[in-house]
C-alpha cells in the first residue's frame, strides 16, 4: 500500500512514512492509492469476531507489511481496549458510540493507534520523535492520553486561551511524563499555523505546562 499527497507534488508514500511525517512536503493529506475490498467472508463473519479481530482486519492491507502482524494486531487490540456499543435509534437506524475511551471523544480511537505505531518505528531510534498537535479541545486530550508514556515519543500541544471548555482544559493540563502543553493567545487555526498575535512573543504562549 502506498500512500499520495491530495495535492500531487510530493512522492508517495509508504504508511510507515505516512506515520512519521504526519503531512506531505506540499502541505496536503495522506491518501491511498487505492481502498482494499472486505471479503465477503470477513464480512459474513463480523458478529463473530472480537473487535481487536475486525481492526486487524480492516488496517492491515493500508499498513502494507510495514508492522509484523503479531505486533500490528496487539496494536490493534490496545488501542481499542474499550466498549464500542452499537445503539439502535429507530428500526433501522442504529449509532455506534465512540465516546466511551478515556477521554470521552472518538478520537481516542485514533490517538491510541497512531501512539502505538509511533512507539514501534521510534523502538530502535537513537533519538525521540516529537509530535506537534493544534487542539480545540477533543483531540488534545484524546493525544495527552494515548501518548502518555510512549517511549521514544515527545507530544507538545497547543490550545487557544480562552477558547476550550474547563474539561477539556482539565484533561490537557493534567501532568504527564511525556506531554507538554501550551496555551497560546489566539485561535485555534493560530496553534494550528504556529504563531500568535504578539511579534515579541511568536507563539503568544501564556503558560507552559508539562
Amino acid at each position: 500500500m502506498r500512500y499520495f499527497s491530495t495535492n500531487r507534488k510530493s512522492p508517495h508514500a509508504t504508511f510507515r512514512e505516512v506515520v512519521e511525517l504526519g503531512q506531505p512536503a506540499d502541505k496536503g493529506v495522506f491518501f491511498p492509492t487505492e481502498i482494499p475490498k472486505l471479503s465477503a467472508e470477513f464480512l459474513a463473519d463480523l458478529l463473530t469476531r472480537s473487535n481487536a479481530e475486525i481492526a486487524f482486519e480492516i488496517i492491515r492491507p493500508y499498513v502494507g507489511g510495514n508492522i509484523p502482524d503479531v505486533e500490528l494486531f496487539e496494536i490493534c487490540a490496545e488501542s481499542i481496549d474499550f466498549p464500542f456499543p452499537l445503539v439502535q435509534i429507530t428500526p433501522k437506524i442504529f449509532a455506534l458510540e465512540l465516546f466511551h475511551g478515556p477521554t470521552l471523544a472518538f478520537k481516542d480511537v485514533g490517538a491510541r493507534f497512531m501512539s502505538q505505531c509511533l512507539r514501534f518505528f521510534s523502538r530502535n531510534r537513537t533519538t525521540r520523535t516529537l509530535v506537534i498537535v493544534a487542539t480545540s479541545g477533543d483531540t488534545g486530550g484524546a493525544v495527552a492520553a494515548g501518548f502518555e508514556g510512549v517511549d521514544g515519543v515527545e507530544v507538545v500541544i497547543l490550545y487557544p486561551k480562552g477558547r476550550i471548555s474547563r474539561f477539556q482544559e482539565y484533561q490537557l493540563t493534567t501532568p504527564r511524563v511525556n506531554v507538554t502543553t501550551l496555551e497560546v493567545r489566539g485561535s485555534f487555526d493560530q496553534c494550528a499555523l504556529g504563531y500568535g498575535t504578539r511579534p515579541a512573543d511568536p507563539l503568544g504562549v501564556t503558560r507552559w505546562l508539562t
